[in-house]
This record gives structure tokens, sequence and C-alpha cells, in this order.
């Protein structure tokens, strides 16, 4: 296959839904040598931060001299992005040359079909393997004891937080959502987590049962902000054998220190007792790290363009958090907001977090079957609050055009990854620069 009929062949697998399960991926796996054997994992589950913690965690391991594959989802810039080297995607001859392979391996399975993620998860491990990778950062894609991702064995695992989301599939409640991810963690295994109440006591009695030891974010770890720099913020971190001050994290926000902690917390557990030399490298290169539609900040002249796909209550919370404290100075009139998220999202719970900092809104639609209509959300959002100025432009592309076109108000673009990204396509293709 070339690259187009390897992208066509995997995105019709997408007809296949969630499948929920191990078995598929451990045949097709047997089927192909077990590429997992002889890699090192570092698995991180959990409802937000996932992608974060591992961009954070990925650059230390580059930055120490290790041969790092990165697999997350879902990745900018199509099946390519979810699979990199050192911050180098895979090539699409590379894509095509392994999702070939895959499809010959796997056609026995034609009863019992793999998913489109299953199949990426596959074509990943193959590509590692061969590239001779020495650590793998490797991301959920939902939950964690079902998931695909769940077929290797790791060095370290993560429980980034548990909040309610995909609870049609991962169960109604904390204590469900947290028993799927906590799946995950393997026996004798560390597992770093920065979850709270219910949900950590969940993951505490599975890491007891485990005999795995538990490393909680807060207590055990911290990363706590002293100030902000740019679209990024400095912090210090006190750690499970070394202390640092003055780190700078490219990535702005509460929720993104505590991200770095769990990131900082699986390195020191992955590489042991750092070199001073080491151990400084990778902290400096904390600085350099973007991870693309989360809290993104571009420029528009002198106002800013944040770009962020909050998609669920908690995500909408800390988008609100951060908009407040990056905007004291910049948005003191309120924020222009693009907002288009899906119709399976709680957009009741999420609207209330952000909605009181907008001085406008306009709302479209992500270009998705799952996109909700945005006169339904335009209606929503009356209801919060009737006085605000809202404007319905569909499509995506547009509503970006209308926003920058509008007034000097400061951009705020959220409601959901897929969104998001189309968004983002807008902005750089006008060559938007990032803020510093």
């Amino acid at each position: 296959m070339n690259i187009a009929e390897a992208c066509a062949w995997i995105g019709s697998l997408r007809r296949f839904g969630i499948k929920p399960g191990l078995e598929r991926v451990r045949h097709a796996l047997s089927n192909l040598g077990n590429p997992e054997r002889n890699l090192r994992f570092y698995h991180v589950a959990g409802t937000n931060g996932k992608g974060s913690v591992c961009q954070m965690l990925a650059t230390l391991l580059t930055a120490s001299g290790r041969r790092t594959g990165l697999y997350t989802s879902p990745g900018l810039g199509g099946f390519n992005g979810r699979m990199s080297i050192d911050g180098e995607p895979i090539s699409e001859g590379a894509l095509a040359e392994y999702a070939t392979r895959v499809r010959s391996a796997t056609e026995s399975q034609m009863q019992d079909p793999l998913t489109e993620f299953e199949i990426l998860t596959i074509i990943s491990l193959l590509y590692f393997r061969d590239a001779g990778v020495e650590a793998v950062v490797w991301e959920t894609g939902l939950g964690g004891r079902y998931d695909a991702t769940n077929v290797v064995q790791p060095v370290v695992t993560a429980i980034t937080n548990v909040t309610y989301d995909h609870v049609e599939i991962l169960g109604p409640t904390i204590v469900d959502i947290a028993s799927d991810k906590a799946g995950i963690i393997k026996p004798g295994i560390p597992v770093v987590t920065a979850a709270v109440d219910d949900a950590y006591r969940v993951i505490e009695r599975v890491a007891k049962s485990q005999r795995a030891p538990l490393i909680r974010i807060g207590c055990d770890a911290v990363f706590a902000t002293t100030g902000t720099q740019g679209s990024g913020q400095l912090g210090t971190y006190r750690g499970l054998f070394r202390d640092a001050a003055g780190v700078k994290l490219g990535l702005f926000g509460e929720h993104q220190a505590q991200n770095a902690g769990v990131a900082l917390a699986m390195y020191e557990l992955g590489e042991g007792r750092i070199a001073e030399n080491k151990w400084h490298k990778a902290l400096d290169s904390l600085a350099s790290v973007r991870w693309p539609l989360r809290f993104e900040v571009f420029r528009d002249g002198h106002r800013p363009i944040v770009i962020d796909g909050a998609h669920n209550p908690d995500a909408a919370l800390q988008l609100s958090k951060s908009l407040t404290k990056f905007g004291r100075s910049l948005a003191p009139c309120g924020w222009n907001m693009v907002v288009g998220v899906f119709a399976d999202k709680d957009v009741r719970q999420m609207l209330p977090h952000v909605l009181p900092l907008a001085a406008q809104v306009i709302v479209c639609k992500p270009d998705h079957p799952r996109g909700a209509e945005p006169h339904v959300i335009a209606e929503e959002m009356r209801k919060l609050r009737p006085e605000l100025r809202l404007t319905v432009e569909p499509e995506i592309d547009a509503a970006v055009r209308k926003a920058l076109q509008t007034d000097s108000l400061p951009i705020a673009i959220w409601g959901n990854l897929h969104m998001a990204e189309a968004a983002r396509k807008t902005i750089t293709t006008l060559g938007l620069d990032y803020w510093m």
C-alpha cells in the first residue's frame, strides 16, 4: 500500500468503533513476533493531562540521551502525529510499510476485526522495536484495563487524575472510572498519581494489592509554581531523589505544574539516581516543551490567541483558571471566544466554568459526526448569560477569521481537540507566531 491507501485502510476501521479488550491485539502481536517485548515503557493513563505528561516525559528522556519513542492519542497532523522518535513523526513511507505488514498479519482476524486504535498501537510497537528506541512513552487511548496499550510490561506507570469523561464506557461514577484506569497498575511496578479523594483511594487499594510502590504528587513529590514567564511558568520541584529550583516550564497553568510533577517523578523512577549534569540538562529541556492545543498561545499583533482542547468539565475548569491568570493584564474586558463542542459531552457542566470570562462568543460546529449543532449550544449559553453577544458561524475557519476581524479583544478557542486542531490550521495558515 502507498500512504494514501494505508491511511484509507486505517481510517476505514473507525467503523468498528471502540472495542475494549486485549485478546485481539495480543493475537496480532504474536503473529508479528511480539515487538512489545524488550521495549522499556512508561505507561500513562488518566482523564486529563496524559498528553502533556507524555510530552514532558519524552522531552526529559530525549534530553538525557535516550532514543525515545512517543505514542499519543490523538496526534496532531493525522496518523503520523501519533508516533514519533525524538520528536520526529514517523515518515509517510514508514507508516505505509508498517500498515501493509500489519494488514497482512491481521487479515485472519476478520471475524473479530481490529479497530483503528488497535492497528495504530500495533504499528507503533513495530516501528519502535525496529528503530531500536531505548524508552517508549506510552499513552492510553481510553481507560486503562482493557485499553489496547495495556498489553505491555512497563517500568513505571502513571494515572494523572480521574474525573468524569467517557462514562458510557468506563462507568457512571468516579470509582468506576478510577477502577478501570487502575487496570494499568502491574505487580511491583511503581505508579505515580495526582488523583485525589475517592479516585486516589481506588488507586491506593489496587497498588497495595499489586504491591506496586505508590508515589502521590503533592505529597511524595511536588512541583510548585513560583511565577510566570511569557506563555510559560517558573517552579520548584521537590523530588524523590533530587530537588530543583527555578525550573522553567514551556506549558502554562496550575494543572501543567501538576503534570510536570508526574512527568518528573516518572523520570526519576525510570532513570534512578541521575547524574548532576544529566539532571540539569533534562530540567532545562522543559522550557522548550510545546504541546499543541493545550493552552497553546499565538500572537496577533499585541493580543494573544489561546487554543485549548478542553472537552470535559474538569478541563474547562482548568482552562478558566489559566485564562484568568494569563489574562490579568491582557484581557481586562474579557475574551472573544470561539467555541465548538461534541454533542455527547456535558456542555451544561462545562460552560459555567468558562463562559463568565467571555466578552462575546462565536459558536461553530466541529467537522465531525459528533459535532453539536451551534444553535443548540448558543441557546445553552443564552440561559447562562442572556446579555452576552453571541454569533453563530458554523464553519470553523470562518469563525476564527471573524474573531480575528472583531475589535482587539484577546481570543480563546476551545471545545474539543478536533475543533481546536482545525482552528489551529487557520491560525498557522495566516502565519501567526507563538506568544513568547
